[in-house]
């Protein structure tokens, strides 16, 4: 035993090295998870927001040529999304439900990926919709951006802010009350 004494610190040195080195992975291995669910975020609230302004707004803001086109790409991106998902956020398992389905398609579909696909249908059906049901699926599009972005947030948002201003709550103006606001010096 004497013969490890001056080697002791050393052999401490080194498990500690080698704990830090292991937490340090387990650490940087969630990290990148999270940095690669917020970048697949990004990609499905651009998708869902792209969806929901094209729908709501459509004869109003683009012209009738482009939103065709636009809302068929969406149809493929948000079933791409929808299958990047599944790489994150695996299915509910239930041994009775989907059974006969490829193992990532068993059980129930994550609740975050519901909305994503319902922004897929609509983009699918868009075309073929009468006026009313349009109309109908513009708010529900809206609805399903709320409802992504809230999950999401919960999965990987912040609970609280870096600074005690950006956590202070806004003001809730709008456009009409800020235009109305301008003095009228500053336009001359």
């Amino acid at each position: 035993m004497d013969l490890l004494q001056p080697f002791a610190p050393w052999i401490s040195i080194a498990v500690a090295s080698v704990a830090a080195f292991l937490v340090w992975g387990q650490w940087r291995e969630r990290q990148l998870r999270k940095d690669d669910v917020l970048r697949w975020s990004n990609d499905v609230i651009r998708a869902l927001q792209s969806l929901y302004l094209y729908t709501s707004m459509h004869s109003l803001v683009f012209d009738a040529d482009s939103v065709r086109p636009a809302i068929m790409q969406l149809a493929v991106d948000t079933s791409v999304l929808v299958e990047q998902g599944r790489l994150f956020f695996r299915n509910a398992q239930d041994p009775e439900h989907g059974k006969q389905k490829m193992p990532a398609y068993r059980g129930h579909r994550p609740e975050l990926l519901d909305p994503i696909v319902v922004a897929h249908q609509v983009a699918c059906r868009w075309d073929k919709a009468d006026a009313a049901t349009r109309q109908r699926m513009a708010v529900v599009v809206g609805e399903c951006v709320q409802r992504f972005v809230s999950l999401a947030q919960m999965e990987v948002g912040r609970s609280r802010t870096a600074t005690w201003q950006t956590a202070k709550g806004g003001r809730g103006d709008t456009l009409e009350e800020l235009v109305a606001r301008v003095d009228p010096e500053r336009l001359r």
